[in-house]
C-alpha cells in the first residue's frame, strides 16, 4: 500500500462518506471528487482527529485542509489513487459492499416525493402528484437504513485509512 501520512488518512476521513469511498475504489470516483469543487467549511473533526481538521476543499485536483489560510496537510488525486489500490482485497471488497448497499437505498427511494399535492391538485388544471409518497414509518425506515450504511461506512474507512491503529502505535512500547 502507497504510504500516505497520518494527517493525509485523517483528512480523507473527514471528508469520508460516498465520496471517499468511490475515490479509494477507481480513479473516476477520485476524478468525481476533484471536479466537484467540493469542500466543508467547519464542522468538527473526525473523532481522534487533529482539533485544526474541520474544513477542507478540493482544488487543482488536489484535497486541502484547511479550507482557508496557509494549507497544513494536501493529499492529490494520485496519492489517493495509489493508497485505494494498495488497499487489503478483504477491506476493497466491504468498501464494494457498503458502496453497493447506499446505492440500494438510493435507487429504492429514487421515486419517492414529499410534496404537498398527493391528495389535490396543485391548481385548477393539473391533477394531484401520481408519484409516490411514503408514510411516516416509510420514511423513518429509510432514515434509519441510511444512518446503518454511514456508520458502516465509516467504520470500513477507520479501517482501510488505518486511524484508528495509528494512534494505537503511539501508547506501544519500542521494539527490543
Amino acid at each position: 500500500m502507497s504510504a500516505l501520512t497520518v494527517v493525509q488518512r485523517w483528512l480523507l476521513l473527514h471528508i469520508g462518506g460516498w465520496a471517499i469511498v468511490d475515490a479509494l475504489l477507481s480513479p473516476a470516483g477520485t476524478d468525481h471528487l476533484m471536479q466537484s469543487m467540493s469542500g466543508s467549511t467547519g464542522g468538527t473533526p473526525p473523532r481522534g482527529g487533529p482539533e485544526w481538521l474541520c474544513g477542507w476543499q478540493t482544488r487543482a485536483r488536489k484535497v486541502v485542509s484547511p479550507w482557508r489560510g496557509e494549507p497544513r496537510v494536501v493529499v492529490s488525486a494520485a496519492q489517493i489513487n495509489r493508497y485505494g489500490t494498495g488497499l487489503p482485497a478483504d477491506v476493497r471488497n466491504e468498501l464494494v459492499e457498503c458502496r453497493a448497499a447506499r446505492s440500494a437505498e438510493t435507487m429504492r427511494t429514487e421515486g419517492w416525493c414529499h410534496c404537498p399535492w398527493k391528495d389535490h391538485s396543485p391548481n385548477p388544471h393539473s391533477r394531484p402528484c401520481r408519484r409516490y409518497h411514503p408514510t411516516a414509518a416509510e420514511d423513518q425506515a429509510h432514515l434509519d437504513n441510511l444512518r446503518r450504511i454511514q456508520a458502516w461506512e465509516t467504520a470500513v474507512l477507520r479501517k482501510a485509512l488505518g486511524v484508528d491503529a495509528g494512534q494505537l502505535t503511539l501508547f506501544d512500547p519500542p521494539p527490543l
